[in-house]
């Protein structure tokens, strides 16, 4: 008996694997055999009509020297740094808020899941419309004075310098500086809104603080606002899943050290640096791992509806793309995405090691 248990077990699970056969030959005909095709044709000068020579590396060191591929990676990175940004922190923070809140969390809860329930393309199509001159976007902003919007950036940068205070008395000197980097991006973006209001010629003082945009943003058309515009549309529809995620995790946390924290006396903002954020540390690497992987290979039809590459917006995903099927350069287009494979492969093995590092605790566990 304890020989039928030993290594894999094919006598007394057969029935087990027997199910598994049929998906095990899904899995290989549809994702290993074209991995296997792929990585042929990286080797080659691939044609569609007729035959296919050897080039050996030749089709990686083209990609090597080939400045386009390089900026389109240049791309995804901000593509996928945006989205991490926005659409990483952001959950948790209204997570946190909505569990403050004394009333009405389920009737927030689903407001903000309702973006999800529509699919990516809808999302996509809707924030496009959004983005025209004279959509609906532009038309809120263009009716909201520019002191507003330097009230607004005062707001953001003063919550970012008190969270940099408490980090510093703490003497956790690195993360304070990075909130007092955020501090100055959100103040330097909410500037940029009210800045053509101004420096408007013809106006007084009161008139430039309590003016407004004079013209719409091009959003999808300058390089300046396209990649966020594209970034955007992904941030509304996720805002909602990845605060349900959080707020699971946060009623693992026992009210007793929040009462411990009181006793000591410390702030909400203490309590989100060294009670929340140590404790659901393992599921925040997770899900960064998940964003950042999945914000890059998410990229392409995102990019593809939005601006389709225009303003400084093609990423990595869409210049194979096009290389593939829409200019017929197999070869090089498969060492451009065995080289993408390879940068992703590196980061995601790199953050399960430090996973592997963390410790896992139940909620019931107060040691």
């Amino acid at each position: 008996f304890a020989g039928a248990d030993a290594g894999w077990g094919f006598r007394r699970y057969r029935s087990a694997y027997v199910l598994m056969l049929p998906a095990l030959f899904t899995i290989l005909f549809w994702h290993y055999l074209p991995l296997l095709r792929g990585s042929i044709m990286a080797f080659q000068d691939y044609r569609l009509l007729g035959a296919s020579s050897w080039v050996g590396l030749d089709n990686f060191g083209a990609v090597l020297w080939d400045n386009l591929w390089w900026q389109a990676v240049w791309n995804a990175w901000r593509y996928s740094l945006l989205v991490v940004a926005l659409s990483f922190i952001p959950p948790m923070l209204l997570a946190i808020l909505l569990q403050e809140i004394p009333h009405g969390r389920l009737f927030f809860r689903t407001v903000f899941y309702l973006p999800a329930v529509a699919t990516g393309l809808v999302v996509m199509l809707l924030w496009k419309s959004f983005y025209e001159e004279s959509g609906l976007l532009n038309r809120v902003l263009m009716a909201i004075p520019s002191a507003v919007f330097l009230a607004l950036g005062a707001g953001l940068f003063w919550l970012c310098w008190r969270f940099f205070r408490r980090l510093r008395f703490h003497e956790s000197h690195w993360a304070a500086w990075m909130f007092v980097l955020v501090g100055v991006g959100l103040a330097s973006a909410c500037y940029s809104l009210a800045h053509p209001a101004l420096v408007e010629p013809g106006r007084s003082l009161a008139g430039r603080l309590f003016g407004v945009m004079p013209e719409p943003i091009r959003w999808l058309s300058d390089e300046r606002t396209a990649m966020l515009a594209c970034v955007l549309p992904l941030v509304w529809a996720g805002l909602g899943p990845g605060c349900l995620i959080y707020l699971a995790a946060l009623k693992g946390i026992s009210d007793e050290f929040y009462e411990a924290a009181d006793i000591d006396g410390a702030t909400f903002i203490d309590k989100m640096l060294f009670i929340v954020f140590p404790i659901l540390k393992p599921l925040l690497i997770i899900n960064f791992v998940g964003v950042f992987v999945g914000a890059w290979f998410g990229a392409t039809a995102n990019i593809l509806a939005m601006t389709g590459g225009a303003a400084n917006t093609e990423v990595a995903g869409l210049h194979i793309f096009y290389r593939a099927f829409v200019f017929f350069q197999f070869g090089p287009a498969t060492a451009m995405a065995w080289m993408l494979a390879f940068m992703l492969i590196g980061f995601t093995v790199y953050q399960l090691r430090l996973l592997s590092r963390l410790e896992f605790r139940t909620a019931g566990d107060r040691t």
